[in-house]
């Protein structure tokens, strides 16, 4: 009788133990998620229209995306590489709130996150749109060399590479919150450029990639600055990002 009671303690235990670690798994897997959007279909600039073509590797001028992905490899070991390591799996508001100059995040600044985060989704949905056009190699695939974080090869080398995704987001996210905080633009800038930069010493991307996200994301705030709802959430987290920043002065 004890042996049985042991054995069905044993197996409540390990039934136990394998739930804790199948939640801890799951918690641990990096999540990217898309606020609603502002534009729609037929409101979001469309980049096949104004985009260069991709570089193919016959063409001279991939002698630069060539140049750049070797000197990229040559980062993964500094602390630029330390740091593109870790922005790959970060949500926009993880990434970005230093930068800012204040903790974003959707339950402790919902209007700011719903700016910034909605206009994120844009980027995405302009960004998917010409990466399915163009389905470009991504330079580890290209090659067939490691990347700087093997663990997500599998998924990423499913996807395509021009233009970043990651750069085209983190561009948009970091000119919306300079328009909330105008002090903070240049700090912002500064963090998207290394941001997007981060995706070639990654090797998940060609500099040109992430120059081509540079345009759309600027032709996607064009969109956005003539968006009526836009406009509005954006006084909503002026209010709120001003209220925040009196209340934190006053502590």
């Amino acid at each position: 009788m004890n042996y049985k009671i042991s054995v069905e303690r044993m197996r409540m235990w390990i039934a136990c133990v394998a739930i804790i670690l199948c939640n801890v798994i799951v918690q641990a897997q990096p999540v990217v998620t898309y606020p609603d959007p502002f534009l729609t279909d037929e409101t979001r600039p469309d980049g096949t229209l104004f985009l260069p073509e991709p570089l193919e590797v016959t063409d001279p001028a991939f002698c630069n995306d060539f140049y750049y992905y070797q000197w990229g490899k040559q980062q993964r070991n500094t602390p630029l590489g330390e740091q593109a390591r870790k922005d790959g799996p970060l949500e926009l508001y993880e990434a970005f709130s230093e930068a800012f100059g204040m903790t974003i995040h959707p339950g402790l600044t919902p209007e700011i996150d719903k700016l910034a985060g909605g206009a994120g989704s844009d980027a995405h949905n302009a960004n998917r749109r010409v990466k399915n056009y163009y389905q470009r190699m991504r330079p580890f695939v290209q090659f067939k060399e490691p990347s700087l974080v093997p663990e997500t090869e599998e998924d990423e080398g499913k996807d395509y590479s021009y233009p970043s995704g990651h750069a085209t987001r983190g561009y948009v996210y970091a000119m919306t919150l300079a328009l909330i905080e105008p002090d903070s633009a240049n700090v912002l800038m500064k963090r998207a450029y290394q941001y997007a930069l981060g995706r070639v010493v990654a090797g998940y991307h060609y500099k040109s990639d992430i120059d081509a996200s540079a345009i759309l994301a600027a032709s996607v705030m064009g969109a956005l600055a003539g968006n009526d709802n836009f406009r509005i959430q954006l006084e909503k987290a002026k209010e709120e990002y001003a209220r925040l920043k009196k209340k934190k002065e006053e502590e």
